[in-house]
């Protein structure tokens, strides 16, 4: 589009200097039809590359609105042009993944009713098995009872976490987004676990407003930390950081207990996962509740070693607008 616009500016140059410097009616008018048709395609040009830029501009802006959940439905062009195909493909793209996105979805609420399901049919007897171990315990002294009772308490913990992580993946729960101190969520997530581990030195630098649910946000770091306690000794560090750019805010969570194999890293947050370096303390689900509430927060989350231990990194991007979920 551009050389053609060259084009017809040097033709309208062309015929400016025919009408200019000739003697003959017959080559000035043959000049003057030339720079009015110069003129004309050059005008026509810019009018066509303007209308292209906003076409391009209304599609960004369709992206953009669709990737932020503002748009659910695109709706297909009918004009006939090359730049039509270009448009109704990223549509049809658009319109795959909120498919795709559907069926995951439904495959997630499956998934869910099931573990309801099940757990349902396992809490009734785990209660009856629990209330005779504790008469057991009354009327004997059974050495394996507490044993007995410990086991039971951590499948019932066990049920309970499998529970609200499958609930999780399939939206289950309504999240209210408004904007938190990040830094007051990760105070009261340390506050209950230095009760739990007061032997911990738990360092928090930083701060930053982020829109987000509170209460889930409050669960996802409350899993990390105490992750992080587990994993490390008695006397453990561990040092929580927020970092705020314009683009997104990012927090970190490093210990000093030791770190894992770098090729078990990327599974620390499947459910039931205990990677190889790593005290196991809990069921393993601790950090795939923390995933899976980060991701409905539209953020990331991986794992790297530090030079002493284990480094949680956290990352949410600054968006103008967030969908309920």
């Amino acid at each position: 589009m551009k050389t053609i616009a060259v084009f017809s500016g040097l033709s309208a140059a062309l015929g400016l200097y025919l009408c200019l410097n000739s003697n003959e009616v017959t080559t000035s008018l043959i000049g003057l039809g030339i720079v009015l048709s110069g003129i004309a395609s050059t005008v026509i040009c810019f009018i066509t590359s303007h209308r292209k830029k906003k076409s391009i501009l209304d599609l960004q802006r369709q992206l953009a609105e669709f990737l932020e959940g503002k748009i659910k439905s695109p709706a297909f062009s009918v004009n006939d042009n090359d730049f039509s195909i270009l448009e109704n493909t990223v549509i049809e793209l658009e319109t795959r993944l909120l498919l795709e996105q559907d069926n995951t979805q439904k495959t997630s609420r499956r998934n869910a009713d099931f573990i309801t399901d099940v757990s349902h049919q396992l809490k009734t007897p785990l209660a009856g098995l629990k209330l005779y171990c504790e008469m057991d315990g009354e009327s004997s002294s059974n050495a394996h009872t507490a044993k007995q009772l410990e086991l039971i308490a951590h499948m019932e913990s066990l049920i309970y976490s499998l529970l609200r992580l499958e609930k999780l993946r399939a939206d289950a729960y309504e999240m209210n987004f408004n904007a938190c101190s990040l830094s007051q969520i990760i105070c009261e997530a340390r506050d209950v676990l230095l009760a739990l581990y007061p032997e911990k030195n738990i360092s928090i630098s930083g701060d930053a407003a982020m829109r987000c649910d509170a209460y889930w946000m409050g669960e996802a770091i409350l899993n990390i930390i105490k992750n992080a306690c587990e994993h490390t000794c008695t006397n453990g560090n561990i040092r929580i950081g927020i970092e705020n750019s314009d683009a997104c805010v990012t927090l970190f969570f490093e210990d000093d207990g030791g770190g894992a194999q770098r090729d078990a890293l990327p599974g620390l947050f499947k459910r039931f996962s205990h990677a190889a370096g790593l005290k196991t303390g809990g069921a393993g689900l601790g950090l795939s509740i923390a995933k899976a509430i980060v991701e409905k927060h539209h953020g990331t989350i991986y794992a790297e070693n530090a030079p002493q231990g284990l480094r949680i990194i956290l990352c949410f991007p600054v968006l103008d607008g967030i969908r309920a979920i």
